[in-house]
């Protein structure tokens, strides 16, 4: 069980576009059900941080995911005792340009 959460200043801007997305073109109970759903990710997360899928993103640490929604994927690594939130990324990305989206 991990003890804190971290939302690296990307994934804070990516999750808000998203939001901001969904608002204008779904309405606010859709977005209220993407928050939801993040928010219960990240709380499994919290407990069994190792159930996400590992990704191929070469790094010192090791990147891992889950899909939130129909269309993002959020990114994720474990520091010591930290749940770090790296990304929320759009899976219909082209492949090539995510590792630059998560990383940077």
């Amino acid at each position: 069980m991990l003890h804190r959460l971290v939302f690296q200043k990307r994934a804070r801007q990516q999750f808000q576009v998203i939001c901001d997305y969904l608002v204008s073109e779904f309405g606010i109970s859709t977005t209220e059900n993407f928050v939801d759903e993040a928010e219960q990710i990240v709380g499994m997360l919290m407990k069994f941080p190792l159930s996400g899928h590992p990704e191929p993103i070469e790094s010192k640490y090791v990147y891992r995911s889950r899909i939130v929604g129909k269309y993002s994927k959020m990114y994720y690594y474990v520091r010591r005792n930290t749940l770090v939130i790296a990304a929320f990324v759009d899976m219909r990305m082209n492949p090539e340009n995510i590792k630059k989206a998560v990383i940077g």
